[in-house]
C-alpha cells in the first residue's frame, strides 16, 4: 500500500486526474513510497501479461485504471505538418509492434477479446512502467502524478524497486505534485522535449516551462532558481535537483562540481522510464 497521507488525487476538467498536496513539503521530504503492483523483466513483455493474469482482481483493476491514451492524443496540437507526420509514423510503428505481440500471445488463451486486452496492457506498460535494475514495474498511485518540465518532485526506484517521490523544492498545500517523465530535462529545447513526450508518452506538453518562450538548451535559469552552494559558488536549478536526488537516495557525499554523489558513495537515484518492447527494452536513466 502506498503512503499517501500528504496528498490526494482529484479530477480537474481539461487535465484529468492530478496529484495535489494536502500539506506543505520542504525540499528532500518524502512525498510517496509505493511498491510495484506488477513487475517483470524489462526485456520480456510477455511476463507483463502473465503477471497481470495471475494478479488479484484489485491489482488488475488498478492496472487497467492507469493511463492509456488514444493513438491520436495530442497530435492536433502540433503546428508543423512534418513534425505531425513524424509523430504519427513513430506511433504507428510502435502500435504495430504491440498488436503483433498481443496477437501472438492471445493464441494461448480462449476468447476473441484476449488480443485486445493484451494490446491494451502493453500500451499501459509503454506509458506507465518504471525500471529498476533489470526489471520494470507499474505503480498505480505514483502514476497519477502528471509531467512537468519544471518538476517539484524527483523520483527514484533505488530500494528494492519501491517508488520514492521526494520534494525538490518547497511544495505548498494545494499545489499540484508533478514529476518529469524525461531523462534529459535541462539540456533540451522545448521542441525536443515535446517530440519525445508526443512519441513515447502520447501527449503534447503544455507545462509552464513549455508554454512560455523557450530559452533553448540549458540557458542560465532565472535568479530565483539559483542558490549558493557550500563552497560559496552558485547552484543552478538542475544542480539543486541532482543534489535532492542524491540526498533522497542516501548518498553520503556530494560531488564537488555538480552536487552529485562522489565516486566513493555512488548514487543509485534515477528518473527511470521503460518502454516495453517485444524483443528488447529501452531503459532511460538519468543520474
Amino acid at each position: 500500500m502506498a503512503t499517501q497521507k500528504g496528498f490526494h488525487i482529484e479530477h480537474v476538467v481539461g487535465q484529468g486526474r492530478i496529484m495535489r498536496a494536502s500539506r506543505r513539503y520542504e525540499p528532500g521530504d518524502t512525498v510517496l513510497r509505493e511498491p510495484p503492483c506488477l513487475t517483470w523483466p524489462h526485456d520480456d513483455a510477455e511476463q507483463l501479461i502473465s503477471s497481470f493474469m495471475c494478479a488479484s482482481a484489485d491489482v488488475q483493476a488498478a492496472v487497467l485504471d492507469m493511463a492509456a491514451p488514444d493513438a491520436d492524443a495530442g497530435l492536433s496540437c502540433i503546428v508543423s505538418d512534418h513534425a505531425r507526420m513524424e509523430a504519427v509514423a513513430e506511433r504507428a510503428a510502435r502500435s504495430a509492434e504491440r498488436s503483433s505481440l498481443a496477437a501472438r500471445m492471445a493464441e494461448a488463451y480462449d476468447g476473441p477479446r484476449a488480443a485486445d486486452l493484451f494490446e491494451h496492457l502493453l500500451l499501459i506498460g509503454d506509458i506507465n512502467a518504471h525500471a529498476f535494475g533489470k526489471r520494470a514495474g507499474l505503480f498505480p498511485i505514483a502514476a497519477k502524478a502528471n509531467h512537468s518540465c519544471s518538476p517539484n518532485c524527483g523520483h527514484s526506484t533505488r530500494v528494492g524497486g519501491e517508488m520514492h517521490y521526494f520534494a525538490t523544492c518547497t511544495i505548498e498545500a494545494g499545489d499540484e505534485i508533478v514529476i518529469s517523465y524525461l531523462d534529459q530535462l535541462w539540456s533540451t529545447t522545448r521542441e525536443e522535449r515535446r517530440r519525445v513526450l508526443l512519441t513515447q508518452k502520447l501527449f503534447y506538453c503544455t507545462c509552464p516551462r513549455c508554454s512560455r518562450a523557450d530559452s533553448g538548451g540549458g540557458g542560465r535559469p532565472p535568479l530565483e532558481e539559483i542558490e549558493p552552494d557550500s563552497r560559496g559558488g552558485e547552484r543552478t536549478a538542475p544542480q539543486q535537483l541532482a543534489r535532492a536526488e542524491c540526498a533522497a537516495a542516501g548518498c553520503a557525499e556530494e560531488c564537488a562540481t555538480l552536487g552529485l554523489c562522489s565516486p566513493h558513495a555512488p548514487c543509485e537515484a534515477s528518473l527511470c522510464a521503460v518502454r516495453v518492447h517485444s524483443v528488447s527494452s529501452q531503459v532511460c536513466s538519468c543520474k
